[in-house]
């Protein structure tokens, strides 16, 4: 890897990258001063007791342990916790490492296809301008939660560079290189579960390994590979099951799955030429016409079989194809995770495939009078894009104007006009969150999470008789919102209407009698009437279920001392602390309950 991008003394390649990375620094620099945006950033970094407190042992282990949002992705917890330990929680500086990686992910490209691959200045030029200036890239970058996407794509990245040099001269060295980029890859996002069969594709071309070594020799080479993918499955399907993110086949049926890949596919495919109407959310839909599912499927069954059929003359077509379909497998919807139908972040890896299909196939085709020309539009192209990108950017500036633009693109998005609520309801401007919970409600009446939140609105402004009303709505049969029944008992709560709240969390129990949220919140409850010994059950139970929730373990030891256990006490005090160490509660109580042992002990001895 002497020289970098140097090849036969050609200084070219690098006054080239440079004018692309400046391209894409002039895009993104105006998010340093954009906020955190309330759509999962929260979750990941802002009120993430393990993510806002730095780097440490203790945090290092929670990110390979702990089935955290869902998800289990450790990489992508350590790169957040690195922020955090380098600029706090200041979220400009967290949305600025994000264009670092991003930045990184445009050149180790660059170097894959013009170093490794031997692709011409231009061809590599111009696939790394369209990936890296295409808006879809946005959600990637400007939001912070997102980092994994492309932490993920800079060890996949690292990976096929590590593998291109395996595959020149093999060793074990260059072989555990691989390897370990790509077990790296996984641990940032499972969404590299394709990675080997991708490494296979590039047996094909650019490598032409097959040429030299028989198939079943390529696919042993794979198996460590196959063994990670297989654990990295295991471990997020897992976290997503136990997170309830996950939609039963009985939720959608495999039909509804595969008309909504097909159409996806294509769907991407039109964003990726023409980028419009970009939002955070797009809405899963069910009643796709017959024509737009046949005409979706007849591209995606007569593009498979125009590559195959030129695959002799032009392998780099069914390369970039494979490369497109084949990555974006995990996130397609065939296992449905979340309510999109499909998603900007998403194209952030698979994209490079098609860009290198159909750059390589115009310079291939095109007549050598014409190859300035084609060069010319495919420059300008990348520049409209790059124009597109920074207004795109502008939308990510803070929740109310991400979940504005998420409305003004679909405007009977129910969980857009919720997510839209909610942004409103923390600046405070009340008057516009009940509007937009009110349109979420009336595209979907039985929208349970809106009703939740719309009553925490309500009560925020005082109104606890409006706020009881709209949480016994989301409370009825039909909805059963199991939140909803926690929220109006820690309502009761705070009015002293301990009995009710009581009443109201046992009811709940009923239908979710593991829920973390109820059993902790009926421990408080219970600890707040005074009865210590039957505190602690639920209280065991939500910390089970949550390990890392701070509240529960300061609430469990403060009912374990009320007990006279100060041994057990004294432990999760002690716990809290390595989570969260400025914690001032857990602190304070350490200290007198350390005092009261010593105390003890004294009169003991006397």
């Amino acid at each position: 890897m002497n020289n970098f991008f140097i090849k036969d003394g050609d200084l070219r390649p690098f006054p080239i990258l440079l004018l692309i990375l400046m391209g894409l620094c002039v895009v993104y620099w105006q998010v340093h001063d954009f906020a955190f945006v309330g759509f999962d950033d929260s979750e990941y970094v802002v009120d993430n007791p393990a993510v806002n407190n730095g780097l440490s042992w203790t945090s290092f282990k929670w990110a390979f342990t702990a089935f955290y949002a869902a998800n289990w992705h450790p990489l992508a917890w350590l790169s957040h916790m690195l922020d955090v330990t380098l600029f706090g929680l200041q979220s400009g500086y967290h949305h600025l490492s994000s264009l670092g990686w991003h930045l990184a992910n445009a050149a180790l490209l660059f170097f894959l296809l013009y170093r490794c691959w031997g692709g011409t200045v231009w061809r590599s030029a111009i696939v790394v301008a369209l990936f890296a200036w295409h808006p879809l890239r946005v959600e990637s970058v400007a939001w912070v939660a997102e980092r994994k996407d492309l932490v993920c794509a800079f060890f996949w990245l690292l990976t096929l560079v590590f593998y291109t040099y395996y595959s020149n001269r093999v060793s074990w060295q260059r072989y555990l290189l691989t390897l370990t980029s790509a077990a790296l890859a996984l641990l940032a996002k499972p969404m590299a579960v394709t990675l080997p069969f991708l490494l296979l594709v590039l047996d094909y071309w650019p490598l032409q390994r097959y040429i030299r070594l028989d198939v079943k020799r390529l696919l042993l080479e794979k198996v460590p590979f196959f063994l990670l993918i297989i654990l990295s499955a295991v471990l997020t399907f897992m976290a997503q099951r136990q997170a309830g993110a996950m939609s039963s086949a009985i939720d959608l049926g495999i039909f509804p799955r595969l008309v909504n890949t097909v159409v996806a596919y294509c769907e991407y495919v039109k964003l990726l030429f023409w980028p419009h109407d970009l939002a955070v959310l797009y809405r899963y839909r069910i009643d796709y016409s017959w024509l737009r599912v046949g005409i979706s499927l007849l591209c995606f069954c007569g593009s498979f079989g125009w590559v195959f059929y030129e695959r002799k003359r032009y392998p780099f077509l069914i390369v970039g194809w494979c490369w497109f379909v084949g990555t974006l497998v995990p996130v397609i919807g065939l296992i449905q995770v979340g309510g999109q139908a499909w998603a900007d972040r998403y194209t952030y890896f698979p994209a490079i495939g098609l860009w290198l299909a159909l750059v390589w196939l115009g310079a291939e085709c095109c007549p050598v009078k014409w190859h300035r020309r084609v060069t010319a539009m495919a420059v300008l192209l990348s520049c409209f894009y790059l124009v597109l990108s920074w207004y795109q950017v502008r939308y990510w500036q803070n929740s109310v104007t991400l979940f504005q633009r998420a409305v003004v693109v679909d405007q009977d998005n129910p969980v857009a006009y919720d997510l839209l609520g909610q942004a409103l309801t923390s600046a405070e401007r009340w008057p516009e969150a009940d509007l937009a919970f009110t349109r979420a409600l009336e595209l979907n009446p039985r929208f349970g999470q809106a009703l939740v939140n719309w009553g925490n609105a309500l009560h925020e402004q005082g109104r606890n008789l409006e706020a009881e009303s709209v949480y016994r709505q989301a409370m009825q049969p039909e909805t059963k919102e199991i939140g909803a029944f926690v929220a109006l008992a820690a309502m009761f709560k705070q009015e002293q209407r301990l009995d009710d709240a009581e009443k109201i969390l046992r009811q709940a129990l009923q239908f979710a009698p593991d829920n973390s949220g109820i059993n902790y919140n009926l421990g408080t409850v219970l600890l707040s009437k005074g009865l210590v010994q039957a505190s602690i059950t639920p209280l065991k139970q939500a910390m089970q279920a949550r390990p890392y929730h701070v509240k529960t373990r300061i609430n469990l030891a403060i009912a374990l001392a009320q007990s006279g256990r100060f041994g057990a006490a004294l432990e999760q005090f002690s716990y809290v602390l390595k989570l969260d160490p400025d914690n001032k509660q857990a602190l304070y109580n350490l200290q007198q309950l350390q005092r009261l042992q010593k105390q003890s002990i004294s009169s003991a001895g006397g």
